[in-house]
């Protein structure tokens, strides 16, 4: 979910919770009670949408077409909600419910909690995008840039894309979509629209390379900064954050490279000769650690050292604290100072 999303999701939690073991109570006075929790647990989301669709075009009326769909995410991650659009409307928005369907089996909220949420939803101000301009390749070739995803997690989804390799990942195309009203968004460029627009992948390469470090300008900061940014912001104890501070600075150096909205920022590791400068900054070859594909820590070392212990990090964060859809790589990478490139240890 995003931000909005989830502040009005959560702020209504407690009460569908409360409005939820209510009708559980009085259930369970005329011997249902059981019966109703077993089938929320055998219900399929299917089944769950399905039910959500109906209620939703009885409020809504004869104005919406409302259907179900689905939308493949990053390693193969799939979202499935409903398209809900206004008749005569060039757009309509996609209300996903993946985490409203598990909330409901766990008797967190009610079916008509969902489709209040979703109704109230569906009649904010939808962005108003110009479809015809992404008829023609020369309208958003300056708006191409790309990202990075793990090769192996998205075999599917690549299929359907055009894409680059690159060591164990590959390198993909989006198209930027900004509006005061919506902020930033962006558009996965599919084969059709390479047949449509009549370009090659190498054009459609060339230009991400040119677009995206100008569109989204890159970082590197020192981990003491970003930390003492994150306990700030986390309003930490003064005196715990200094000597915390303290101690982290006299670790091993490591600097964090993303893109300035810290949004899909490993892919910065692309940008031309940013990462052969910053090792002639350093005077040193360093390791590249895909801590997601928002972000990636640069550690500098002389040699290949300590590099399975590292592995063995990567391998945990990514199980224990990275969100699927988030996970870029279980790689190791090294960018060697002498050769002049990245090698994937």
């Amino acid at each position: 979910m995003k931000d909005a999303e989830i502040e009005t999701f959560e702020s209504v939690m407690l009460y569908g919770r409360l409005v939820y073991i209510v009708c559980d109570a009085v259930s369970s006075i005329y011997n249902g009670g059981q019966m109703q929790q077993e089938w929320r647990g055998s219900m399929k989301i299917e089944d769950f949408l399905e039910i959500i669709k109906n209620s939703i075009i009885e409020k809504l009326g004869n104005g919406y077409q409302v259907t179900v769909c689905k939308s493949d995410k990053n390693n193969g991650v799939v979202y499935t909600g409903l398209r809900i659009q206004k008749n005569n409307s060039p757009v309509a928005p996609i209300i996903y419910l993946n985490e409203h369907f598990r909330q409901y089996k766990n008797g967190n909220i009610t079916l008509s909690f969902i489709t209040e949420y979703v109704v109230k939803e569906s009649r904010k101000k939808s962005p108003c995008v110009d479809i015809q301009q992404y008829l023609t390749y020369e309208n958003i070739r300056k708006n191409v840039v790309y990202r990075l995803v793990n090769t192996e997690s998205n075999r599917d989804l690549l299929e359907d894309i055009p894409h680059l390799e690159f060591l164990d990942l590959s390198i993909i195309f989006r198209c930027l979509v900004t509006q005061e009203d919506i902020g930033s968004a962006s558009i996965l460029i599919h084969n059709v629209h390479m047949k449509l627009w009549d370009i090659t992948i190498q054009e459609l390469y060339q230009d991400a390379v040119m677009n995206t470090p100008r569109l989204e300008e890159y970082e590197i900061k020192d981990m003491t900064e970003v930390m003492r940014e994150i306990m700030t912001a986390e309003n930490s104890d003064g005196s715990d954050q200094e000597e915390y501070m303290e101690e982290f600075s006299d670790s091993v150096p490591m600097y964090v490279l993303s893109n300035k909205n810290r949004i899909e920022g490993a892919v910065c590791m692309l940008y031309p000769d940013l990462i052969k400068n910053f090792s002639e900054k350093i005077r040193s070859s360093f390791y590249i650690i895909p801590s997601s594909v928002h972000e990636c820590l640069l550690l500098p070392t002389k040699e290949n050292e300590q590099s399975g212990e590292i592995r063995n990090m990567i391998k945990e964060i990514n199980d224990t604290q990275v969100s699927v859809e988030e996970r870029l790589s279980y790689s190791l990478y090294y960018y060697d100072k002498d050769k002049g490139r990245i090698i994937k240890l």
